[in-house]
Parts: structure tokens; C-alpha cells; sequence
């Protein structure tokens, strides 16, 4: 058998379907092949697909059965994001490792065409295809570390005004269709975090760095972990590429809305605790509350009292 260029790593979580119809389209991929005891070609990438499925309660695990060429972990409980790729990953035979969020679906031949261009650029240890939304609009994918100048311009709104983020890289970004008509996500560059929808990474970078936090449950992981990559090798690079595409639905995993807007929050001050300074951390505690206050407040004003109760809720958590 031969070893896998690429392992693919895929978390499902009660979306059988979606999980079924993500495979699916890897396979579409041509330049890959998924039976390591029988490739024809040498020009096609020896590829594995491990699944972590965590608990879930639909079909996805007689349904995921069924499907040949992949390796599936069926955990007996949800242990989250991080800790099941980190199960993964501690399998992954590939010189690359592919995160890739269930909820998607491969275009063209996003997979080989990542791969061979980041195979081509030893600079970089990370990189990402263009996050389309079901109605191919563009969707945000990462963007920069957290620090406190972009914390407060995120907190009091500001990072929504004209040039504001030109001025002060943002953690997350605005897609073209913002009014402001960003074009951050029009052109290939280096960021320096990308989302785990969809991120190749090269497996020698996870040696040096570590794998996913287990700290976090969901949000904000990956930020973590490209922070420890970067931290490991300050020279190494992480970039956002428009050729290779995928639709990535969101939010099939997801906990409640309650709960997405709690740990986004705990995320960040997760991120300033382990990274920063004590003294930074009390500020953006201060800042954070602010913003949660702010925001419980306009969406109370503007009728959606059931989602101001949400941020009141995480205000309390802080």
C-alpha cells in the first residue's frame, strides 16, 4: 500500500447528508486517488479520507459505513472540534493535511490544485481556497491575530467604517458585498489566519507547532493554532487563494446561536490569556463587555429582544 500525499480529515456532526455529499465531491477531484492499493497513474495524488464522526445522533455513521476508501473514528461522544481533527491528525499518514469542514463541497479540482500550489511554495506552510456562499458569493475566511488596537475598532463598531481596516488589520475582514466593497478577498495574498472550513496544511508545520488547542470547544481554534504555527517558524507564511473554490453551507454543526455568540467571545479572550499579557487581557475583557452591552441594546431597540438576551448572556460570561 502506498502512503497517502494528502490526508484529508473531515468532522461530522449530525449532517449526514451534507457529510455524504462533501465525500462525494472529493472524489470528484480527478487528480486524486482514494485506493492506495490500486493507483493506475503516476500522475495522480495518493490521497486518504479520515472521518471523525462525533456522536451524533442522525444516520451519518450506517450512512458514512457504506462509503468505501475512508477511514471513519466513531467517538461515543462530541468532543468537539479541535480534539476530533487532533484524532485525526494523530493517524494522518500524508505529508499534507487537508481540514475540511463537512458542510462542503469541493469545485473543479479545489483539493490537487491547493495542494500542487502549495507544494510549489516551501515559503508557506498554510493555505486556503476562496469560501463561496450557497449563492456563490464570496464568504470571509480568517483574516489577522487578535491584538488590541483591532479589538477595540471591533468592540465600538469601527471597524465598519470606511478605511478604518486599512488603517488597523482587522480580525475578520468584510467580503466584497460589505458597503464598503472590500476587495481583501478578490486576490491571492498572505494572511496571517484562516478558517478550518477548508485548510491545508503541511504536516511537518503541525509537528513543529502542536495540533488544535483541546481547550477550545468551537470557535476560534484555528486562529490558535496559525498563531503557534507562525510562533514556531515567524518566517513561514499562510495565504488566501482565489483559483481553488468551495461552498461552504455553515453552520450545520453549529450549537445554538446563543451558544456561537458566547464562544466567539470566549475564543478571543481563550487567545489573549494564553498569548498576551495579563494586562491585556483585563483591558479587552473591558472592551469586550462594552461590545456586548452595545450590541444588546441596538438589537433590543430594533425589535429582536431574543437576540439581545444573547448578548446579555455572554456579557455575563466575560
Amino acid at each position: 500500500m502506498l502512503n497517502p500525499t494528502i490526508s484529508i480529515i473531515i468532522v461530522s456532526y449530525n449532517t449526514a447528508k451534507l457529510t455524504v455529499d462533501c465525500i462525494n465531491s472529493v472524489f470528484k477531484d480527478k487528480n486524486l486517488s482514494f485506493d492506495l492499493d490500486n493507483i493506475n497513474s503516476k500522475s495522480l495524488i495518493p490521497t486518504e479520507i479520515i472521518v471523525i464522526d462525533n456522536n451524533s445522533s442522525d444516520n451519518s455513521v450506517t450512512e458514512l459505513n457504506k462509503i468505501k476508501n475512508i477511514k471513519l473514528i466513531a467517538n461515543k461522544e462530541n468532543t468537539g472540534f479541535g480534539k476530533a481533527n487532533n484524532q485525526g491528525i494523530k493517524i494522518a499518514r500524508g505529508n499534507y493535511v487537508l481540514l475540511l469542514n463537512s458542510d462542503t463541497i469541493i469545485l473543479h479540482s479545489a483539493i490537487s490544485q491547493s495542494l500542487n500550489w502549495l507544494s510549489s511554495h516551501p515559503e508557506a506552510s498554510v493555505c486556503t481556497a476562496q469560501l463561496l456562499n450557497r449563492d456563490n458569493t464570496i464568504q470571509a475566511s480568517g483574516g489577522y491575530f487578535p491584538n488590541l488596537l483591532n479589538v477595540i475598532t471591533w468592540s465600538f463598531g469601527l471597524d465598519d467604517l470606511p478605511f478604518v481596516n486599512k488603517i488597523i488589520k482587522p480580525i475578520h475582514p468584510h467580503t466584497p458585498q460589505f458597503y464598503t466593497h472590500d476587495n481583501f478577498y478578490l486576490s491571492d495574498h498572505c494572511q496571517e489566519w484562516v478558517t478550518g472550513a477548508f485548510m491545508l496544511i503541511r504536516k511537518s508545520a503541525l509537528d513543529n507547532s502542536g495540533m488544535f488547542d483541546e481547550d477550545y470547544f468551537m470557535y476560534g481554534e484555528e486562529l490558535e493554532l496559525c498563531y503557534r504555527i507562525k510562533k514556531a517558524n515567524p518566517l513561514t507564511q499562510i495565504w488566501y487563494l482565489i483559483g481553488p473554490q468551495i461552498i461552504h453551507y455553515g453552520g450545520a454543526s453549529s450549537p445554538s446561536k446563543a451558544d456561537q455568540i458566547i464562544n466567539e467571545y470566549l475564543g478571543i479572550l481563550s487567545f489573549f490569556k494564553k498569548h498576551k499579557p495579563p494586562w491585556q487581557l483585563t483591558l479587552i475583557k473591558f472592551f469586550i463587555r462594552i461590545n456586548t452591552c452595545l450590541r444588546s441594546i441596538i438589537y433590543f431597540i430594533s425589535g429582536h429582544k431574543v437576540t439581545s438576551s444573547f448578548y446579555l448572556k455572554a456579557c455575563s460570561r466575560i
